[in-house]
């Protein structure tokens, strides 16, 4: 009897025992992750941003320094809405580049280490000479051809909503459609129009095409010669006036 009673002492101990242990892992500090002394291996993976797929695409152009790019604007199908425009730009400072632009106004602009010229051909206003430009109204003129003026939509991704392969201009491309947020220096109006991109870039990242659809204005950027040098040239003397 006396041997049945200690058996029957250590079999209650033991179920105690189990209790007890039962209780300190339920405490939040076990293996699930949530507490601080948390083992697990197991962890939620990172989500991703915009801003991995688009700011190594501006590194890249940036890293570049230099780049040409065909632009043209058209709004609805409206023919006389088109805006044309070939820019050759340092993507540096002081900035040099050209830019021709062909639309409701006709103007060239030469820059050469921040120093700008214009020449308006907009309703004869020139007669062949250049003006020559204040700081403030060069910088006026390049808001539009610096890096953030090329590849600024890139900064209001709010999602990319596909990626795939292409071939853009007889090369291997990545391409990323991108939803957009609305434009900062929109007029809030009725609220502004959705706003989409898809930027195409070659294996090192950099644009070969930009497409930006908002409403029904479509602006599309074509990318060549990534750090070729620039050929801005001051205007002879001669042809220069005063602003």
């Amino acid at each position: 009897m006396a041997v049945r009673t200690r058996l029957a002492r250590v079999a209650a101990g033991a179920v105690a025992l189990t209790f007890v242990v039962s209780a300190c892992s339920d405490d939040g500090s076990g293996d699930d992750g949530s507490g601080d002394g948390a083992t697990s291996s197991t962890s939620t993976p990172r989500r991703a941003k915009p801003s991995d797929t688009t700011a190594p695409i501006k590194d890249a152009a940036l890293a570049a320094g230099s780049v040409v790019v065909t632009r043209t604007t058209t709004s609805g199908s409206d023919a006389d809405d088109t805006t044309h425009e070939e820019i050759e730009v340092e993507l540096t400072e002081p900035p040099s580049g050209r830019v021709l632009h062909v639309g409701e106004e006709i103007w060239t602009l030469d820059v050469v280490d921040g120093v700008g010229y214009l020449k308006d051909q907009t309703a004869r206003k020139s007669n062949n000479r250049w003006t020559r430009l204040s700081a403030a109204e060069t910088t006026e003129r390049l808001e539009d051809v610096t890096l953030d003026g090329l590849l600024g939509h890139l900064d209001n991704a709010t999602k990319v909503t596909k990626t795939e392969k292409a071939t853009v201009a007889a090369q291997a491309a990545t391409c990323h459609t991108l939803a957009l947020g609305p434009d900062p220096d929109a007029d809030a109006g009725d609220g502004p129009p959705p706003q989409s991109a898809r930027i195409c870039v070659d294996g090192d990242r950099r644009p070969l095409e930009l497409v930006v659809t908002a409403g029904d204005e479509v602006t599309t950027s074509v990318f060549t010669g990534w750090g070729s040098a620039v050929e801005a040239i001051a205007p002879p003397p001669n042809l220069v006036g005063k602003g």
